[in-house]
């Protein structure tokens, strides 16, 4: 009886660990040689134009339309980045020394955090350029996309511009009907001066 219990929970352990071991591919893998070979030239080395901001990313998948979507996400914030944030950081040494001589021990520990915020609100940025490669992860189609997104600073300083313009003419339009209102009431008050002898 009891080499079949030692059996029968032995079973039962080969069983969940065959099951656990089964993780599913790899929806990250390290990029092959094909795909380091075919790497878009505008991913080596992004592009500079004047006026232009340009910033590349990569994403894997097993969903075509995921990996863009991931790619182009991670584009934006870096592009977004570039452009405006705000960096805090901290940084924590500890050093102590206990005993004396050779007994003595030394302590030294050291830690860092960095924290990156984010918050710009960039309108008109595409994506130029997209490359799309399959590759293979324990039998299954991997997706890796590359893409190129571009901003135009011209646009934004343009598009700023008119919404400056359009606030000062409403500002304008604020202050001639307060001088209008302020003027109406300065004659009022003369007519009320006037005519009461």
């Amino acid at each position: 009886m009891n080499r079949l219990f030692i059996t029968y929970i032995t079973i039962i352990g080969f069983l969940f660990i065959g099951c656990g071991s089964k993780s599913g591919p790899d929806l990250s893998p390290e990029a092959s040689r094909k795909t380091v070979k075919n790497l878009p030239d505008w991913y080596l080395k992004t592009p500079v134009k004047e006026g232009f901001k340009y910033q590349v990313a990569e994403a894997t998948s097993q969903s075509m339309q995921l990996a863009v979507d991931k790619a182009r996400v991670a584009a934006v914030s870096n592009l977004s980045q570039m452009i405006k944030s705000e960096w805090n950081g901290y940084t924590k040494r500890v050093q102590e020394e206990t005993g004396m001589g050779s007994d003595s021990k030394l302590l030294d520990q050291f830690s860092s955090t960095q924290e990156n915020v984010i918050s710009n609100q960039l309108e008109g940025v595409i994506v130029k350029k997209k490359d799309i490669q399959v590759e293979n992860s324990d039998g299954t189609r991997i997706y890796r996309i590359f893409v190129l997104v571009e901003f135009d600073e011209n646009a934004a300083n343009e598009k700023l511009l008119a919404q400056i313009k359009a606030d000062q003419q409403l500002y304008d339009a604020i202050k001639a009907s307060e001088l209008v209102d302020e003027m109406e009431q300065k004659v009022e008050a003369y007519r009320q001066r006037n005519s009461n002898p």
